[in-house]
């Protein structure tokens, strides 16, 4: 009996050590797993999402990137249409449109989104249709094209700095293209090709304007500026208190005779508009000093004459926007400083004056807002009628010194 309880006594106390550590040692094995398997699912987790978000994630395109896109397949297809209505032709018209080809094929090329387009056959519009296709009547190709320069002109006040440049000036160059071929196909009876524009209405967003895209009153509504505050002016610099050269607008470096060396492009907007301001006013004193020196014939003298208002009206117009900006209305300076060669030949220098103006209201089209903008795509687009309205050619993009391999994007 005794050795009975003797042996069964190691079963009932087993001891604690080997036992024991069995338990802990599993455990410890499968919190490891447990975390191993967690860490694992959350890497296969993480994949999974950025897989499947990678296309939700994209931004929508803004509207300066659709008004750009939108802008260049209409020149792409419109360089089409021109090329194909021109087909072998010789007469004036048919000049015209392989001219107006070209131009909106470099066009496309600068409207392209990434600022630096390869131009191709293929991209230029130009080799997948010939005079035999489908083509459209000349009058619904200067409509087309008088409609796609209207919606660019519009969509450059709303558009970014760089974007709206560039459309500014691609809508004006169309909207001169489109009055050109209207002259040599002669009326339609639908009405005239180029339409009344955004830019004989001062563009949107304004009062009702002249055909010069002039806005009665335009700065009657100024913002609340600091007490004496300038800004972007340094003392003595305001429109008006001092000499500019030739006519102090930032406009493309160029020579010419009695071309000025143009300062660099405006900063800000302020300057753009100061630039303005003494461009309008400086270019009606060349013409006062050429009818003084000069004595042309009776019809120059008028022409001259009636420009010499007409600068000094713009220049009142751009006087009114100055306390939208917090700078003074101030008076035009009663002389501006001109080169030597403009005096020696004032004639000869009156026309490089007159090349400055799209520069001038490009600027200010990238670097100013609202009403302002709207002013200025209006002089853009009034300007570039003026200057190649009747001239041999007009280029792709007026006030815009670029090509499509080197584009200034801001």
């Amino acid at each position: 009996m005794t050795s009975s309880i003797v042996v069964d006594a190691p079963s009932n106390n087993p001891g604690s050590g080997p036992v024991t550590a069995r338990p802990r040692g599993r455990l410890a094995a499968r919190a490891r797993r447990l975390v191993l398997f967690l860490a694992l699912g959350a890497v296969v987790l993480s994949f999974g999402l950025v897989a499947g978000s990678s296309g939700a994630s994209d931004p929508a395109p803004t509207f300066s990137e659709t008004a750009l896109a939108d802008a260049r397949a209409a020149a792409r297809n419109l360089a089409a249409e021109a090329q194909a209505l021109a087909g072998e032709g010789q007469d004036p018209l048919a000049t015209e449109l392989r001219q107006q080809a070209e131009g909106l094929r470099t066009q496309a090329a600068l409207l392209a989104d990434t600022g630096q387009a390869q131009r191709s056959s293929a991209a230029a519009g130009g080799g997948a249709r010939t005079a035999d296709a489908a083509d459209p009547q000349t009058p619904e190709y200067l409509q087309e094209l008088a409609e796609s320069a209207d919606v660019n002109l519009r969509a450059a006040w709303r558009a970014d700095p760089g974007t709206a440049r560039l459309l500014a000036a691609a809508g004006a160059a169309q909207q001169v293209w489109a009055a050109r071929g209207g002259a040599l196909a002669g009326p339609d009876p639908s009405g005239p090709a180029g339409g009344t524009g955004a830019a004989d209405r001062g563009g949107p967003g304004t009062a009702a304007a002249d055909a010069g895209g002039n806005v009665p009153g335009a700065g009657a509504d100024s913002p609340e500026c600091p007490d004496g505050a300038v800004p972007g002016a340094e003392p003595g610099d305001e429109p008006g208190t001092q000499p500019a050269q030739s006519s102090a607008a930032a406009a493309p470096s160029g020579t010419g005779a009695g071309a000025a060396e143009f300062p660099a492009a405006a900063p800000d907007a302020a300057a753009a508009l100061r630039a303005a301001v003494d461009a309008e006013f400086g270019t009606a004193y060349a013409y006062e000093v050429a009818l003084a020196q000069v004595r042309p014939p009776e019809a120059e003298r008028t022409q001259w004459q009636t420009r010499v208002a007409e600068h000094e009206s713009r220049g009142a117009d751009a006087v009114a926007y100055l306390p939208g900006l917090c700078l003074p209305a101030v008076a035009p300076v009663a002389g501006y400083r001109l080169e030597a060669a403009f005096l020696q030949d004032p004639a000869a220098g009156l026309p490089a004056l007159e090349q400055q103006f799209p520069a001038v209201y490009a600027d200010l089209v990238a670097l100013s807002e609202g009403g302002l903008r709207s002013w200025a795509i209006g002089r853009l687009a009034a300007v570039t009628n003026e200057l190649y309205l009747q001239a041999d050619t007009v280029p792709a993009a007026p006030g815009l010194a670029a090509v499509p391999d080197d584009l200034p994007w801001n």
